[in-house]
């Protein structure tokens, strides 16, 4: 921009302001006043001059839209500077960055804020209502109601803050205004009902909450919602209020969207469809290569400014040549991870992880894209639930399911009409080169039928070879029948010729790892997983990605990752089989598998210091490991490689790999049990069993029977998991292996324990005792340690309990392993509490808890801890600290689908009312028994 044009700031929240070097300017045009203010919604950024028309005319645009708004933006140029407007063959910009306009700065501002100063600076920008006298229809139905609503969140995290200060007498008569103003909003009463009661006006407060349910009865004819009902329970019971948890905000909004069509043209049925659909989930249903996803690309970047809370894209494989349909289950873990849910909150289960993708959604303006859906089913636990979201679906299949429970919009896709086709390969090619050769071009156009792929095929050919004439291409296409997306309409044929090119314009080890990458699990790697594919070092293989990726046969998706799209991967397949011998494949995807399984023995080593490492297969030249040096780097490595080693582990299987399959499996035993994957532990444990019975290797077999024990016991199955286990036992007592005996021993007393027989699970674990001291494990001393103490904790013995845990606490100290310190911790707490030690108690739990809650704990074993400072509260006489984390322990086994959250709730209703004695502490479930 030519800094000779000086400053401008423009106003829209409240009467319309704009000034241009501290001086007013005047827009007194009506029509003017309405561009200028949707231009400075998004400084910066072009607005289509359709989506102007729409906003400024409604129905009613001129013939000649475009130079009607060109001749408004000359007048507007005039008034603020001839380069402020730029007007280009697609829309207008208004030059100016979200600093210069008080709403961009409002959302900038609210959105950051962490304080309270921050959240009043952001709130002091109001003037009066949003875009107050600017007589735009467009503005006041969809921009001015997304402005409004994000005044009143901001508004209320300032309410929010007060009330924690204690400002509830000023902030009452605000309050009343503001219930006045917004008679529905249950969150405003909520707030007003705490600042009565804490302002000794109880009384009060339960009559407004009558005259809110009335409202809401007569309004909408519904009672209030739960966090009033809570609020209304507590004023009648005398206990003081308080605010509800609720979720911090996502550290980044995700902003997922692929690029934009660089050409789009025609579909103005679809879009029209599209815009004027109030439905929540819109499917775009059509033949392959008729433009879907293309045309649902191009829709979601339009009305992206829509759903400031963000924008999911997942592309989910329906109908691809090369890649099983995206599991749902898949698909919910990253779009959770997008909106800030931790790894370790994420549930196993897609029906849990659907539960809480609803909950985290339900107050957000989000838009979510479902591309290449296969059937219904695989898109049903994807849509969020209730809320502001929209969901745009493609899909071959016309997904009638969707149709009738969500009542979907659905739009189908016809192939492009002569005009349009002829309009789509002009945009591409330019006119003049039609105009060259009129003949060509129409039977280019002919040949295509209509469908976009085809035709983009098409033009981004004749654009490869600019100097060939049309004709030559014209006489290929109807000849030789190389675009064979012409007659099927399937992608991975007509895009073929398109990727050879630039398949063809990549050094030779580049266009080798091409194909080699296609062997990786996922549809992304990380560059020392490609390094391993291609035998190479890591920092040449760095090199290759980048080089992939200028040719567009690689992306990097996030920093270090690569991976490619659907179609890419089904073409460099086909380059593969042409091209590389089966050896050569074999060898590439062993070294892969070598790269995880040595990766993920080192991050179990370092999650588990002490354990003793197994006998892995050589790693050989050309595997590259990465250099993983804190339990927090392994947990993470693990919590973004997990699936890889689990198809990696199902793929060694069917391949016949048994002297892989075993020890790959073994490294991802650890992760899987700290995210209480149990069901997922048990199949991968079975075909480790198989391959172990296949190699004749009893050991493996040993180790897996007793592994399926622990998963059984955890499931709950005590009699198969004792039938493992004595199999295990057997096998180890014949081959005089007192490390596996003493790990039996010690699993027996596990079950033991849940089963309510304590002094058996003492004496199992003092039997695993004295092989661990023979074999000067100090690790499994350590568990066997805890696990005695825990076990005469639970009959009593709590001086001799305290002795042997305090033995294990050191231990786990000496060796830094967090886990085996937050276990300990945990078990000397349940003896403070059984002795009456309450304070000493809490103090240790609190110590547990810090590990469990942090990335490489266990959330399962973080609600057991915290259930037992409940208890501890209750034998205390503190209700009101008891049910706090009773309930933050039940939103955690709410999450995991776990079967404990019955009695955990159970646990929270039985709670006493304020003045009511105190309750007993009682041992519970498996938190600090040492089972590994």
């Amino acid at each position: 921009m030519d800094e000779t044009e000086g400053d401008l700031t423009i106003g829209l929240l409240g009467p319309l302001t704009v000034r241009r070097d501290g001086s007013p300017v005047e827009v007194t045009a009506g029509r003017l006043r309405c561009l200028l203010a949707i231009l400075a919604l998004t400084p910066g950024r072009t607005v289509p001059y359709h989506r102007l028309g729409e906003a400024i005319w409604e129905d009613e645009a001129p013939g000649h839209l475009r130079r009607t708004l060109q001749t408004y933006a000359g007048r507007l140029r005039d008034l603020l500077g001839a380069d402020r407007i730029g007007g280009g063959p697609h829309g207008l910009v208004l030059h100016a960055c979200d600093e210069d306009v008080d709403a961009a700065r409002f959302e900038r501002l609210a959105r950051g804020a962490g304080d309270r100063a921050q959240l009043a600076a952001a709130l002091a920008l109001w003037r009066g209502e949003a875009f107050e006298d600017v007589d735009c229809h467009w503005l006041a139905a969809t921009a001015a109601p997304r402005l409004d609503a994000m005044r009143l969140e901001t508004v209320e995290r300032r309410i929010d803050l007060d009330l924690a200060e204690g400002r509830h007498d000023e902030l009452i008569p605000e309050m009343e205004h503001l219930v006045a103003a917004h008679p529905l909003r249950e969150t405003l009463w909520t707030r007003l009902l705490i600042a009565l009661d804490r302002s000794g006006r109880g009384a009060e407060a339960l009559d407004r909450y009558e005259g809110v349910r009335a409202a809401l009865g007569d309004a909408l004819g519904a009672d209030p919602g739960p966090e009033l009902r809570r609020l209304h329970a507590d004023l009648l019971a005398g206990r003081p209020l308080s605010a509800g948890p609720s979720r911090p905000p996502p550290a980044a909004v995700p902003r997922q969207l692929p690029a934009a069509p660089a050409v789009f043209i025609g579909r103005e049925d679809a879009l029209d469809r599209l815009r004027g659909s109030d439905r929540p989930v819109r499917v775009l249903t059509g033949a392959g290569g008729v433009g879907k996803s293309t045309t649902a690309i191009h829709w979601a970047h339009r009305i992206s400014g829509e759903y400031p809370d963000g924008q999911l894209h997942a592309e989910l494989h329906g109908f691809s040549p090369h890649a099983a349909p995206a599991a749902p289950g898949e698909v919910l873990g990253r779009f959770l991870r997008s909106l800030g849910v931790p790894p370790r909150e994420i549930p196993e289960d897609t029906e849990a992880r659907t539960g809480l993708f609803r909950t985290v959604t339900a107050d957000l303006r989000l838009l979510v894209v479902l591309d290449n859906a296969r059937d219904a089913a695989q898109v049903r636990p994807l849509i969020p639930g209730a809320g502001s979201a929209l969901t745009l679906i493609t899909s071959r299949n016309p997904l009638t399911g969707l149709l009738v429970e969500h009542r979907a919009a659905s739009i189908a896709l016809e192939t492009l009409n002569p005009g349009e086709s002829h309009r789509l390969l002009a945009a591409r090619l330019s006119a003049a080169a039609l105009d060259r050769e009129p003949e060509a071009a129409q039977a280019i156009i002919d040949a295509c039928a209509g469908l976009p792929l085809a035709l983009a095929v098409a033009s981004a050919r004749a654009e490869t070879g600019p100097a060939r004439p049309l004709a030559d291409l014209a006489r290929h296409l109807l000849g030789s029948g190389r675009l064979d997306a012409l007659d099927t309409g399937e992608p991975a044929t007509g895009v073929r010729a398109v990727l050879s090119w630039s398949y063809r314009s990549v050094g030779r080890d580049a266009a080798r790892l091409f194909r080699l990458l296609t062997l990786a699990p996922e549809s992304d790697a990380s560059v020392e997983a490609a390094a391993s594919l291609a035998g190479r070092p890591a920092a040449e293989t760095a090199r290759l990605l980048d080089e992939l990726a200028t040719a567009r046969l690689a992306s990097e998706h996030e920093p270090g990752r690569y991976g490619a799209h659907d179609l890419l991967r089904a073409y460099a397949v086909e380059q593969a089989e042409q091209t590389d011998p089966p050896k050569r494949r074999d060898a590439a995807l062993r070294r892969l598998v070598l790269h995880y399984a040595h990766t993920a023995h080192a991050a179990t080593l370092l999650l588990v210091p002490g354990r003793p490492p197994i006998d892995l297969p050589e790693r050989g030249p050309g595997v590259t490991v990465p250099d993983l040096k804190t339990s927090a780097e392994a947990q993470t490595w693990f919590d973004a490689e997990t699936t890889a080693l689990l198809a990696l582990v199902r793929e060694c299987d069917e391949r016949g790999w048994d002297d892989l399959v075993w020890p790959l499996a073994w490294t991802v035993t650890e992760t899987l049990h700290r995210r209480n994957r149990w069901r997922t532990w048990m199949e991968i444990e079975r075909i480790a069993l198989a391959a172990a019975e296949r190699a004749g290797n009893r050991h493996w077999q040993a180790t897996s029977h007793r592994k399926l024990g622990r998963v059984h016991g955890n499931l709950r199955e005590f009699d198969a998991a004792r039938a493992r286990f004595s199999r295990a036992q057997e096998v180890f007592a014949e081959e005089g292996d007192a490390q596996g005996e003493a790990s039996v021993l010690k699993n027996r007393g596990y079950i033991d324990y849940l089963q309510g027989r304590h002094r058996d699970a003492a004496a199992c674990n003092v039997a695993a005792l004295e092989r661990y001291e023979r074999l000067g494990d100090r690790n499994g001393q350590a568990d066997s340690l805890n696990n005695i103490g825990w076990s005469l904790a639970q009959v009593g013995e709590y001086d001799t309990a305290e002795r042997h845990c305090r033995d294990a606490l050191g231990i786990y100290r000496e060796l830094g392993n967090g886990d085996g310190l937050a276990v300990c911790w945990d078990s000397l707490g349940f003896v403070h509490a059984a002795r009456g030690e309450h304070s000493a108690a809490e103090d240790c739990y609190e110590r547990a808890l810090d590990f469990y809650e942090s990335p490489e704990g266990n959330r399962y074993r973080a609600a057991d801890t915290l259930v037992r400072m409940a208890e501890n509260c209750t034998a205390s006489g503190d209700a009101d600290s008891a049910r706090v984390h009773y309930g933050r322990a039940l939103e955690i086994l709410d999450r995991l689908g776990h079967q404990d959250a019955a009695e955990v709730r159970a646990a929270l209703d039985a709670l006493p009312l304020r003045g009511d004695g105190p309750g007993e502490c009682r041992g519970r479930r498996d938190a600090s028994m040492c089972a590994s």
